[in-house]
């Protein structure tokens, strides 16, 4: 068993603990759980001591509340520490001579945009060729949903990413992302 485990088992009762024991801090967060409940700091014992005794998940609960300020320090130095280690491969990427290395993002975008005129153009086709089949075509493009969700997702972060990288190349300061922004307004709280 691992903390990433006991992060499921929690999760629903205190969030920010659950995301926690799942990352790189979960044996520290996990230590504090342990305590709370009076089990040995391993991810089997607190998962044990969850789940004998059903106001366990209650007493991890205030846990995240009376150390909340703590936890979400935790969860913010983790996002930085993932968003430098991304941020770093990003600029080792453009500061490559490797033309592939550089160029990977537009490749994506193009062959998705490729991927979608051929798809559509196929569905058009199918449609006008066989109309009595039309529902099961649109059931068919229907179960490709999340595929192209993903394909789109990727492809929209990467048009992001490249904006900012523009933006940096050009020496003018990208705007801050989300946690950025949060992690500001906490530290003007104290």
């Amino acid at each position: 068993m691992k903390w990433s485990d006991v992060g499921n088992l929690v999760a629903k009762a205190a969030p920010l603990v659950g995301g926690l024991l799942g990352g790189p801090s979960g044996s520290a967060v996990g230590s504090l759980v342990a305590r709370a409940l009076g089990s040995e700091p391993t991810p089997a014992a607190v998962a044990q001591a969850i789940q004998a005794d059903p106001q366990a998940l209650e007493r991890v609960r205030r846990l995240e509340l009376e150390h909340e300020a703590d936890l979400t320090r935790m969860h913010l130095e983790a996002e930085t520490a993932r968003l430098v280690e991304i941020n770093q491969t990003m600029r080792a990427e453009a500061a490559s001579q490797d033309a592939y290395v550089r160029r990977w993002r537009p490749t994506f975008g193009y062959l998705v945009a490729l991927s979608w005129l051929i798809q559509c153009a196929a569905i058009a086709g199918s449609i006008v060729a066989e109309p009595t089949q039309a529902g099961a075509i649109a059931q068919a493009v229907t179960a490709l949903t999340p595929m192209w969700g993903v394909a789109l997702a990727v492809l929209g972060i990467n048009v992001t990413s490249r904006s900012r990288d523009k933006q940096v190349a050009a020496g003018q300061a990208p705007a801050p992302g989300f946690l950025q922004t949060l992690a500001g307004r906490l530290a003007g709280r104290r």
